[in-house]
């Protein structure tokens, strides 16, 4: 297992390498973990956890690599279209960052003793990949697409992660169904967000406590997850910063700035509050469906329209900001039991190297 860890990680600092000597800009570290026992519960979307890098990238395309250039074709910013014109009406003042990040998703039932899942609970299931992201904003618009190339089964180690976590970190029961878990299978997927500023809101950013926001929509296509989303969030606290993370991690998002304009201060301390919703239209997800390609006995049917709600508080000093957050998520699959609930904790360090 560590040898395997080991070459993923070698991977993803080769890549970095490479994209360093293209520019000046430094990377910037996030680190990201989901976990339902923050909110006192172990089922469901039990954990989730990413590390990941991200830099500013000249807006001069013939700089950018293969994988830079698709990705910024993907998110529609070049292009001159009715739909492009539509999500990115101001054409100056274009900024990329491109990301690359390592992430593990885990999931299990409520009862750790049996070794297939109960009835009404969620079948074991767990995915590790590696995503690479680029995110391009103007004015008030921000597009983001970003491929992911990973792995369920036994190679997402998540069976592996769990147990060593459960028996030297948090004294918690090994569950004992991992050889049930969804079957190995490549996963391609690509995932397409866009959000834009809500900007009714600006009339705010003189006063001592401001508020801003903005609504989302996206897809995601392949064999890991199918589906579409329509959300917001608002934020309303003290010196609200340009740059802003998803609170969470969520698979296809987790570059900088959402938005940028000129009503942010040059304060070294932020704190602010936010909450969001989120409501999906989901056809695949492969956790509850299983794979396309091989059969698996423990498959329960993906409910097709799902809806959640998140809130939580951050801080910023400096060059380090945390959130903690709360996400409230409705039945994912049919007959299930347990409301789905977990806590989420972002770290993002704005450190050169």
């Amino acid at each position: 297992m560590l040898r395997q860890l080991s070459l993923i990680i070698l991977i993803v600092f080769r890549c970095l390498q490479n994209g360093a000597a293209e520019t000046d800009e430094h990377w910037q570290t996030i680190v990201q973990f989901d976990n339902d026992l923050l909110t006192g519960t172990d089922d469901g979307y039990t954990n989730g956890a990413r590390v990941a890098f991200a830099r500013q990238l000249p807006a001069d395309s013939s700089t950018h690599n293969f994988i830079q250039n698709t990705l910024l074709s993907l998110t529609g910013a070049e292009r001159d279209d009715p739909l492009s014109n539509f999500r990115f009406p101001d054409e100056n003042g274009l900024h990329l960052q491109y990301g690359i990040g390592l992430s593990q998703l885990m999931f299990t039932p409520k009862s750790p003793v049996p070794v297939t899942p109960p009835p009404g609970e969620r079948p074991y299931a767990g995915w590790l990949g590696l995503e690479f992201s680029l995110q391009a904003s103007v004015g008030d618009s921000a597009g983001t697409a970003t491929v992911s190339i990973g792995a369920t089964g036994r190679h997402s180690y998540a069976g592996d992660t769990q147990k060593w976590v459960h028996q030297n970190i948090s004294d918690s029961p090994v569950f004992q169904g991992w050889d049930s878990q969804v079957p190995t299978e490549l996963t391609v997927n690509v995932h397409l967000d866009h959000k834009q500023r809500l900007t009714f809101w600006d009339k705010t950013r003189r006063w001592p406590i401001q508020v801003d926001g903005f609504y989302e929509w996206g897809m995601a296509l392949g064999n890991l997850r199918t589906d579409a989303y329509l959300g917001a969030l608002i934020r309303v606290g003290y010196n609200l910063r340009t740059t802003y993370a998803s609170p969470r991690v969520q698979l296809g998002s987790f570059t900088e700035a959402i938005f940028e304009n000129d009503h942010s201060t040059d304060a070294n301390f932020s704190l602010y509050g936010f909450a969001g919703l989120r409501g999906y239209a989901v056809l695949h997800d492969i956790t509850l469906d299983g794979p396309l390609f091989h059969d698996w006995d423990e498959s329960v049917n993906s409910e097709p329209w799902v809806g959640e709600f998140s809130f939580g508080i951050a801080a910023r000093w400096h060059w380090a900001e945390i959130s903690l957050s709360h996400t409230l998520r409705s039945d994912e699959f049919e007959d299930q039991r347990n409301l789905s609930r977990y806590g989420s904790v972002l770290l993002r360090l704005d450190v050169s190297f």
